[in-house]
């Protein structure tokens, strides 16, 4: 047989894809280091940047160059910019700046280096007491960072248009985080009385995002682990956003809780990622329940399907899912009602 007579079928493309992201990562976040994207809101020569990020000039513009190919930064005779990609994401006064978010998304890597010997039965500690080390500030302004993506905009269009959310009186943010939704949900029901609901430590940031938006007066504010403790009660509508990635027993005794704390024809509206019924699409969500079980076996993403099954068992009805998916964010909307 000659050399070549036979040739692929296929291309390899998506092979040399997986290879060059984590050389691209490097690159970016080499970038973030020098807080760079902050500096070319107006461009500049490769001279003028390396004199004031004092690196080498040679090396500097090759590096220059990288950031040009991988489409965030522009050159036009000898002088770079951002492109709207990095202006819109990466710089830091943008309101969808994404920088918080893409170091946690490289936070993750070593859980990933560990994946043979975790496939394997290498037990990986979990964390212990209410999270202060996993749910940190920078963990809540990635999470803000992720919805100001579009998945709020998109979640709060499809909420304000039910006709339970428009009768809403009192709403339980659970889990809020940031705050975000309870402030959105809030700017579109002038009516409503929010409450949000997250750890002592994760209000405090949310406090600040509160009070940026001056809704000092429309959100109360609960300290507690929504898994222990009393979440109140007389609420129209709880709304539950990308926090019950948990085992069985527990999202059953979470949804009991949520349940009971609903006034009658109150309604629980979920918002998270989920798995078609082979658990093989899509890939994001794939990729992230995979991600998950590297932390412990707490944690499980769940098919639309089995977030129907869960609800019913607990006494919900009336179920509707809507899609609210993006490339990014595969998400759905699921409602329920807690009929009288």
């Amino acid at each position: 047989m000659k050399l070549l007579d036979t040739i692929p079928e296929i291309s390899s493309e998506p092979l040399d894809k997986i290879g060059k992201d984590c050389e691209a990562l490097h690159i970016l976040f080499t970038a973030f280091d020098f807080d760079l994207f902050s500096l070319l809101e107006e461009s500049k020569t490769a001279k003028q940047i390396s004199d004031e990020i004092e690196t080498q000039l040679h090396l500097t513009e090759k590096f220059l160059n990288a950031l040009v190919a991988l489409q965030l930064l522009s050159k036009h005779d000898g002088r770079y910019t951002n492109t709207k990609l990095a202006s819109t994401f990466l710089v830091k006064s943008s309101p969808f700046y994404q920088g918080n978010l893409l170091r946690l998304h490289a936070k993750g890597t070593d859980n990933w280096s560990k994946l043979s010997s975790i496939l394997k039965g290498e037990t990986q500690k979990e964390p212990d007491g209410r999270f202060e080390g996993v749910f940190d500030q920078n963990f809540i302004l990635a999470m803000a960072e992720g919805a100001m993506r579009g998945s709020l905009h998109r979640t709060v269009k499809e909420v304000s248009t039910l006709p339970e959310f428009q009768r809403a009186r009192k709403l339980l943010d659970l889990g809020g985080g940031h705050g975000l939704y309870a402030i959105a949900f809030s700017q579109t029901n002038p009516n409503l009385e929010a409450v949000l609901f997250d750890l002592p430590h994760v209000t405090e940031v949310a406090k600040e995002f509160i009070a940026k938006y001056g809704m000092q007066d429309r959100i109360a504010i609960i300290g507690g682990d929504f898994l222990e403790d009393d979440i109140g009660n007389g609420y129209d509508t709880i709304f539950v956003s990308d926090v019950l990635y948990r085992k069985k027993d527990v999202l059953l005794g979470s949804l009991k809780k949520i349940h009971d704390a609903l006034n009658d024809n109150g309604s629980i509206v979920l918002k998270h990622w989920l798995l078609n019924d082979d658990r093989t699409a899509p890939p994001v969500s794939v990729l992230f329940d995979l991600k998950l079980s590297l932390q412990g076996d707490r944690h499980y993403i769940y098919t639309e399907t089995e977030y129907i099954e869960l609800l019913q068992e607990v006494g919900f009805s009336s179920i509707r899912v809507l899609d609210i998916s993006s490339s990014s964010s595969p998400s759905a909307v699921i409602i329920g009602r807690k009929e009288v």
